[in-house]
């Protein structure tokens, strides 16, 4: 490994020729068994253990593995997951998906398991510190091509960690490895997907003088997860009202990852956007940077909004919301009424205050018809059904 990488070692993936040694280890641990039980109840301790330690690098790992893994998910969890977009990108390219962040696990997977399936190189994944929650997960996740995003960095060292994110990201796309990057730190947990000025100012830092070409160097293609059924929605919910009456929430970042896998997410819907690099043309009279990273948080903002898919869930909490009936002809009575009991059946055992839950929930779903510039506008059926 050349030594002008060896800063990152402390964030990076596993290389290929870590794997085999990773995975031998894992082996030796009663909880990987636990965990790989699950996803292969079909075979022995020692044929999991055989099959691990014949995995030589992270091709292997990702199509012995993580694909069958991530399909035994999507099977159990979801109704259907439909993709669009793909022309957009091209194999050979890299890019950075710049993503709307819904679920801890899955927003990254679906657009990791569509990549393997069609062809295209996978990305490398930012994940902060705190879903290291266990020496297993962080093997795994390292395997799967995930790099380390700390969080509650110490003020005077916040620089130097942004820095290195920032260079780690631009030497991963110069070597034609893409990125998946959320567009803010931690989940959107209101619905309002938005964002973060601060994570476009980490991108700028390693980008030189000439900031713009910076940008368009990072090659940004917009990405939406949309979910029929909000993974988590009842505890986003109960934290958010925590939050604005001043009380402590106790943050569950294992069983959060659990629940985002297991709970039901009806249909999904992965829309892959345009690169941006043609729009921000529009910015070159820009001079300023701060000024253009605001332009260009707004470009995103708007690109992420447009490529949501708008389920009946949407429609139906904006109009409850709202007491309108402004979107009616998109839902029928029997969907409104199935919707309102999965809402009381999401609510049940929580602490908070039915009133408030249910308004809040309700909110959750109606952002992104807010955010969307014509909500009304109807959408074909994808002719890409992903099969899982």
């Amino acid at each position: 490994m050349p030594n002008n990488e060896s800063r990152f070692d402390e964030i990076r993936p596993y290389h290929n020729h870590e794997v085999n040694e990773v995975l031998t280890k894992l082996t030796e641990k009663p909880s990987f068994y636990a965990l790989m039980a699950y996803f292969f109840p079909h075979l022995s301790g020692e044929a999991i253990a055989e099959k691990f330690i014949n995995i030589k690098n992270t091709h292997e790992f990702q199509e012995q593995i993580i694909s069958h893994a991530i399909k035994r998910i999507l099977r159990e969890s979801t109704d259907r997951v439909t993709i669009s977009g793909l022309e957009n990108i091209k194999k050979g390219e890299a890019y950075l998906f710049l993503s709307n962040h819904r679920d801890i696990i899955l927003d990254s997977a679906i657009l990791n398991i569509v990549l393997f399936d069609m062809g295209f190189g996978t990305t490398r994944i930012a994940i902060g510190d705190n879903l290291m929650v266990s020496g297993l997960v962080t093997d795994l996740m390292k395997l799967n091509k995930s790099f380390v995003v700390h969080r509650n960095v110490p003020r005077n060292q916040l620089y130097e960690y942004s820095e290195r994110l920032s260079a780690y990201i631009r030497m991963s796309i110069g070597e034609k490895s893409s990125i998946w990057l959320a567009q803010k730190s931690g989940r959107t947990k209101d619905g309002n997907d938005q964002t973060s000025s601060a994570l476009m100012k980490m991108l700028s830092l390693s980008g030189g003088d000439d900031f713009k070409a910076g940008f368009k160097a990072l090659n940004i293609v917009p990405m939406t997860l949309s979910y029929e059924f909000e993974p988590c929605d009842n505890l986003k919910a109960e934290e958010l009202l925590c939050e604005e009456a001043g009380l402590d929430f106790i943050k569950d970042d294992k069983m959060s990852m659990i629940r985002g896998i297991r709970e039901p997410k009806g249909r999904v819907h992965l829309s892959i956007g345009k690169p941006i690099n043609p729009q921000l043309s529009q910015f070159d009279h820009i001079t300023n940077r701060n000024e253009f990273i605001r332009h260009l948080v707004e470009l995103l903002d708007q690109e992420i909004h447009q490529l949501y898919r708008l389920w009946p869930s949407n429609y139906i909490a904006h109009d409850l919301l709202n007491q309108r009936r402004d979107y009616t002809g998109y839902y029928s009575q029997e969907e409104k009424e199935q919707f309102r009991n999965y809402l009381r059946q999401r609510m049940r055992g929580l602490k908070s205050h039915p009133q408030k839950l249910y308004q809040k929930l309700l909110s959750i779903y109606a952002w992104p018809v807010m955010n969307k510039e014509n909500p009304k506008e109807k959408f074909e059926e994808e002719a890409f059904i992903f099969e899982v």
